[in-house]
This record gives C-alpha cells, sequence and structure tokens, in this order.
C-alpha cells in the first residue's frame, strides 16, 4: 500500500521530466507513423499498375432502351477495351426486365465473343432479369468485347400457327455498365493509348486562358476525338481560388496528416483552392474519377503550373518526414513524368499523368498529330514518343473512292430477318477537285433461301432511302447503283444498306434460317464535278482544299466554355481538322478571311442577313428587308452563309446572353440560314427561297426520261405514224410503178 500510495500521489517535480518525456515520445513515434504511411501510400500508387475504366449503354450511344420482340430477336453489342491489351476484373451489369402476357414458350440467351454464357427459360407474366456477367480477360485484337442478346418467344407447338406476341418483350436498360481493368504497362505505343480512350475521353488544358496555339490544337483534339465516335470532355487545370466538387474525393487515413490532404476531407460539394499544394493533391487523389485526365495539351503554363503544384505538396510531405519526401521525389520521376517531357514542336507523347497513361500533344503540334490520328497512318504511331514532320490526309484524286476508306462496311454477315451496316463521311474528304457524290456503288451478293427467296436491298443516304430492290439470290456477285441526289447531301454524311429477308413459309414446317449475303471491296463512291453552291454543303465542298477558323480573342479567355461549342460548329460545318487555318481576331479588328471561313462570334462588315440587335434576332429576305424581328430570346444561335472579302462562308452568332448549350451532335445540311437551340438545329432554310419552291424542279431525282415522258411518249407516236406512213406511200408507189410496167408490156 505504501508503494501505491507513492506511485498514486508523486510530487509536481517528479512528475515533469517523465511526462515530457512521454509526451515528445508519443509526438515522434506518430510522426514517423504518419510519415511511412505516407510513404507506404506512393509506394503502393508506383506498384499499382491497374487502370480502372466503366462504361454504360448510354454513353455508347443507347440512350433508350433496347426492345426485343417476335419469334426470334438478336442482337451484337460492341463493348470498347482497349486493343490488343488483356483486361482483368471485366464484368457487365446488365440492366433487364421481361414481358410475358401472350404465353408461350418464352427464353433469354447472352453470349459473350459468340460463346453462350447465361440462358434462362420465363416463365412469370414479367420479371427482373438484372444480373452480372463476368467477361474473360483475354486481348482483342480489334478492342471490342462482343455481347450477344438473343430472344426467343414461340407461342405455340402447332406448326401453322401465327407466333406473333407483342405482349412477349425483353426490355435492356441503358443504365447497363461494363467495368474493366487493365495494366498500364501495357499501353506501349500512342496508337495502343488511342485505342484504350474511353467513350468520354477528358481533354485536359493548361487553364481558362489559352495562347492561340494552345487553343488551336485543343479543337483539333477535340475534334478528331469526336469524329472517332467518342464525346470529348474538357478539363482545365485548377487554379488557386477554383471551386471544385469534393462529394467524390476520398482521402486515405495515411495521407491526412497531411496539411492539403487533411483540407479535403471536408466532403463539400464547393470547396474552393486555397494554395497549389491542394491543386496536386486533387490530382492524386482524383487521378481514376473526376481530375482522370486522357489527352493534354502541353503548353509552358501546364507545365509551369504542374510543376509548382508537385513542389509545393513536396515541400508539405518534406516537413512531415525526409523518408516520405525521398519517397515522393521518386514517385514523381515515374508516375508524373509528364514534368520532364521535352517541350518540343510537333511532339506526340505517350506518358504517364499522376500514374495514367496519356498522350500528350505539343501546343504547337496540333495540326500535324490531327493528320496522324485522323487518318490512316494512326496504326503507325507504334511509339511512345514521336516527331510528326510530315503527316496528310491522303487526296482523292480518282473519280471513285471506296466506301472501305471510311470505316468498315465489307464483309459478309448473315441474315434471318434484318441486318444492315453504315459508314460516315466528310464532305471535304472528297470534294478536293470540286467534286461531290453522284452515286453509290455497291458489289453484292446473297445466297437464296430455302425455298430460293432473296433478300432486299435498301440504300439510304442520311436516311433518305435512294434505292431499294430484290437481290438476285444466286450466290454470285451482281452491282447495284444508286444515283445520290445532291439535296440529300450534308456537311457530314451517312450512308447505310440494309438486307431484309423474309421467308415465304410454302411449308408450314419451314423454321427461318439465316443465309449470307455479301458485300465486296470494291464497293464505291462516284464522284462528279459541280460548281458548289451557295449554301452548306457547298461551303462544306469549298473547306475541302483550304478554310480558316476564326475565332475572337474573348473564346480563348474562356476557353473551357468555347471549346466544346468550337468543336461541336466545326463539326456541323465540315471543318477539317487537317486542312484549317486558325485565325483570332482581336476587339474591334475587321473580318477579313482570305479563304473560305467558319467565324464565329465575329461580326463581318455590312449589313447581313441575320442580325443581332440586343437580344433582339432578326432576319432578312432576299431584298434585305426584315421578314422576322423577335425580342426576348436567349440561348439562340444562328448560322449563315455569307460572303466576306470575297471569301463564302459561314457565320455563327448567338442571340441573347447567353449561347445555346449543344449536347448532341448535328449536321448543316440543307440551306444557307439555320437557327439553332440547346437541341440543335430548329430551322433551317435557303434565305432566298425559304419556301423551298426550287426543289421541285431542280433537285428532281427522276432521270430526264421519267420528268418527260409524256412528251417522249408523243414525239415517239408521230416519229411511228410519220414512218409508218412513209412505208405505206412506198409500198403504193412500188405497186404503181409494177402495173405500170405490166402495162407497157
Amino acid at each position: 500500500m505504501r508503494v501505491l500510495n507513492r506511485i498514486s500521489h508523486p510530487s509536481r517535480s517528479s512528475m515533469l521530466v517523465p511526462l515530457a518525456a512521454a509526451i515528445l515520445l508519443s509526438t515522434v513515434t506518430a510522426t514517423a507513423s504518419s510519415a511511412d504511411g505516407v510513404g507506404r501510400h506512393f509506394l503502393q500508387m508506383a506498384s499499382d499498375q491497374s487502370v480502372q475504366r466503366q462504361v454504360t449503354l448510354k454513353e455508347l450511344g443507347i440512350t433508350t432502351p433496347l426492345i426485343f420482340t417476335g419469334v426470334e430477336s438478336q442482337r451484337e453489342l460492341f463493348l470498347p477495351v482497349p486493343a490488343g491489351v488483356q483486361v482483368t476484373n471485366a464484368a457487365l451489369q446488365f440492366n433487364a426486365s421481361y414481358l410475358r402476357a401472350d404465353g408461350g414458350r418464352t427464353s433469354m440467351a447472352l453470349s459473350v465473343d459468340g460463346y453462350p454464357t447465361v440462358a434462362r427459360r420465363l416463365a412469370e407474366e414479367q420479371g427482373d432479369l438484372s444480373q452480372g456477367i463476368a467477361i474473360p480477360g483475354q486481348a482483342r485484337a480489334d478492342g471490342f468485347v462482343k455481347f450477344g442478346v438473343k430472344w426467343s418467344s414461340v407461342i405455340s407447338e402447332t406448326v401453322c400457327s401465327d407466333q406473333r406476341a407483342p405482349g412477349n418483350a425483353l426490355r435492356i436498360e441503358p443504365s447497363t455498365r461494363f467495368t474493366y481493368s487493365y495494366d498500364r504497362s501495357a499501353i506501349k505505343s500512342i496508337a495502343t493509348a488511342w485505342s484504350a480512350l474511353p467513350p468520354n475521353p477528358v481533354l485536359l488544358v493548361s487553364g481558362r486562358n489559352l495562347t492561340p496555339d494552345a487553343y488551336d490544337t485543343a479543337w483539333r483534339m477535340g475534334l478528331t476525338i469526336k469524329r472517332a465516335g467518342k464525346r470529348p470532355r474538357w478539363m482545365a487545370m485548377p487554379a488557386v481560388g477554383d471551386t471544385v466538387n469534393l462529394s467524390e474525393i476520398s482521402v486515405p487515413p495515411e495521407l491526412r496528416s497531411i496539411p492539403s490532404f487533411a483540407s479535403l476531407m471536408n466532403g463539400d460539394a464547393k470547396y474552393k483552392i486555397k494554395n497549389n499544394a491542394e491543386i496536386a493533391a486533387l490530382f492524386i487523389l482524383g487521378n481514376q474519377g473526376q481530375f482522370r485526365a486522357d489527352l493534354v495539351v502541353a503548353d509552358a503554363a501546364m507545365k509551369t503550373n504542374l510543376r509548382n503544384a508537385m513542389n509545393a505538396l513536396g515541400a508539405e510531405i518534406q516537413a512531415s518526414s525526409p523518408d516520405a519526401s525521398t519517397i515522393f521525389q521518386n514517385w514523381l520521376k515515374t508516375d508524373v513524368a509528364i514534368l520532364d517531357q521535352k517541350d518540343e514542336a510537333d511532339q506526340l507523347s505517350l506518358v504517364s499523368f499522376v500514374g495514367s497513361p496519356v498522350i500528350m500533344v505539343s501546343a504547337k503540334g496540333g495540326k500535324k498529330a490531327a493528320a496522324l490520328l485522323d487518318t490512316l497512318w494512326r496504326p503507325i504511331a507504334a511509339a511512345k514518343d514521336l516527331t510528326v514532320e510530315t503527316a496528310e490526309a491522303l487526296p482523292v484524286k480518282a473519280s471513285t473512292v471506296l466506301l472501305s476508306q471510311f470505316g468498315g462496311i465489307n464483309g459478309t454477315m448473315d441474315v434471318s430477318e434484318k441486318a444492315e451496316r453504315a459508314v460516315s463521311f466528310e464532305i471535304g474528304e472528297l470534294v478536293g477537285s470540286g467534286r461531290l457524290p453522284s452515286q453509290v456503288v455497291f458489289d453484292l451478293s446473297a445466297a437464296p433461301g430455302t425455298n430460293g427467296e432473296a433478300p432486299v436491298v435498301s440504300i439510304f443516304m442520311n436516311d433518305y432511302l435512294l434505292g431499294a430492290r430484290v437481290m438476285t439470290a444466286d450466290g454470285q456477285p451482281h452491282r447495284v447503283i444508286v444515283d445520290i441526289p445532291y439535296y440529300t447531301l450534308a456537311a457530314r454524311n451517312i450512308i447505310r444498306i440494309a438486307f431484309i429477308r423474309q421467308s415465304s413459309k410454302l411449308q408450314c414446317h419451314d423454321v427461318t434460317s439465316s443465309f449470307p449475303v455479301t458485300i465486296f471491296p470494291g464497293s464505291h463512291l462516284k464522284l462528279k464535278q459541280m460548281a458548289p453552291g451557295n449554301n452548306f454543303v457547298g461551303i462544306a465542298a469549298r473547306y475541302a482544299k483550304e478554310s480558316t477558323l476564326i475565332v475572337k480573342d474573348a473564346w480563348l479567355q474562356d476557353a473551357l466554355a468555347m471549346l466544346p461549342m468550337t468543336v461541336r460548329m466545326a463539326d456541323a460545318a465540315g471543318l477539317s481538322s487537317i486542312h484549317t487555318q486558325f485565325s483570332v481576331l482581336k476587339q474591334g479588328e475587321p473580318l477579313k478571311p482570305a479563304t473560305p471561313f467558319l467565324a464565329l462570334d465575329v461580326a463581318p462588315e455590312g449589313k447581313p442577313t441575320a442580325e443581332e440587335h440586343n437580344g433582339a434576332l432578326v432576319l432578312n429576305g432576299a431584298e434585305k428587308t426584315p421578314i422576322l424581328q423577335l425580342k426576348g430570346l436567349d440561348r439562340i444561335g444562328v448560322a449563315e452563309v455569307v460572303e466576306v472579302n470575297g471569301q463564302s462562308g459561314i457565320r455563327f452568332y448567338s442571340v441573347g446572353k447567353n449561347m445555346p448549350v449543344l449536347t448532341s451532335s448535328f449536321r448543316l445540311a440543307h440551306g444557307n440560314l439555320a437557327v439553332i437551340t440547346d437541341a440543335g438545329p430548329v430551322l433551317q432554310i435557303d434565305k432566298n427561297d425559304p419556301t423551298d419552291s426550287r426543289f421541285a424542279k431542280e433537285d428532281n431525282p427522276q432521270s430526264l426520261w421519267q420528268r418527260h415522258m409524256e412528251w417522249w411518249l408523243a414525239a415517239i407516236a408521230v416519229i411511228i405514224f410519220i414512218l409508218i406512213s412513209a412505208r405505206v406511200a412506198q409500198v403504193r408507189r412500188n405497186k404503181r410503178k409494177a402495173l405500170e410496167a405490166q402495162q407497157g408490156l
């Protein structure tokens, strides 16, 4: 008890030394432990080679549910993965439901790369079919996982019964989600990195205010990515004072002792960045989330801002632990290798950006980078560092262009009910010598059905049916030629060919089977010399040789907001990412283009057809007098064909305080004046012929014979009558001469 009393009641002086020692020991231990934790985290980041990706059907362009009905219905979905790279943890969250009001034998089968994976027989009147499906991780040379869905609904076993069942249907939701990972070390070339881009790749620029070179490269890369079938997103390097969303940011426990990481723990939807170190922390925590980058436009400001951010964070880590600081500096050399990349003109590189592989494009190399990535030269980019000295799109000199140049349309497909393929092309890719498409030619063959049935082939241009016919089903190649009326053309065009095969079922026991059809490599477009009109299609044709994109300098000062609009309008108008010059006009500088142009928010001299006066839209007619005046409009854009300084081009401007927010692609196709809202063009007219009355004559798709058939028939009848009359007269003369000869004898 005495000992206990002495220990329980020590003197004040006897407590000071051991208490101070304990506090110091605990502080040192906590600091060392924290530093070790920070170091371990960056060692783990350096060793973790995994890149996670997630894509939904909605991001792939399937924005509405897929519906399967009928006796048998099937479809194959193509899920993108890096070409030639093994994937791990690949899985599909299949979100679907079904209805079975008509009963019968109903089933669903799912396949991956042609191999059956799931089969279910459905017995209830309705149900949920959502489930997770594991995907094999082998490398795919074409860069796609093929996910097949087959739906079958047989109402009756009686062979001649009607099998139509409108109440039996399968519904697949756009929220169906595909997730996978891949090893970043397997991305060894720019070409492979391009194939690994997600459907919504992020383009990182140095800030909201860009130099002309950086803006020029940014819009070219955005347009190139968009025409590759993806939807580019833009991100500017955050700056001190910017507000960011932290709701998806999670700070690991081992990093919470570092001030910049600790300040990001509050999870606020709106957080104002206080210092450079927090910028680096945001990229480290969100490197595979909201602060991920897939392509970087590298200018001097980008590298300076990124280096300042990483140095500021490094100083905080150094203050915490020298050991952790050494690990952090080594991590920078490997996982933020973009800092050590040389800033050379025309440079294209595959580098590491906060642990993720990104394509880095020099701010002065946008045109050549686009020429490499937007043409058939792309597969040759089989290295990590390239200096693009020359890369040009192949000019179209012949009067024919193979359809295979625009995409994979050739090949054989099995058709049971319907199958189709499509390719798209820009007018500017074809008309370097002033030619426009006049005919599309398909070389096709088809196998006959069980009872000799032949499929019907239909050919479309921008959803206009150009022609259809019953094929000759003998398995031999046959040529199908259809004319392309001028009015079906647009700045960007889609050619679609569809095959429909319906069995005649001469016998009740006949089962619908698939039979092959083939599109041969000789299928092509025929071009014809035409004078480009003074309309959107004609301007797109003029862009083929040379063109200029013109913006005012205020757009560069708000680049993050203006780049999406620039790419949308350049795509809609048909500008080339390769052959277009870029020009910036200062405030008050007049618009004097030297080539066909697209002018964005730049006012020409003189009185245009469409004008904007303090939020009022004024449309002038052919006589330059107003035919429409509206006030109070906002988020309205106008695109108009104008002539400035002897050059024809398109001028775009907005009405009201705000520009329209364009979320989907569109084409400037018909006419020379378009009014554009958030939903795209709501009006496209010819300002010289608003009612399009000339279409009835100038764009008559009928042949000359069909147009004037009655006159031709009348002329032929007259000719036949004259020939018959002449023949009768000749016969009479011959008879008279013969009679006279007999009488003379």
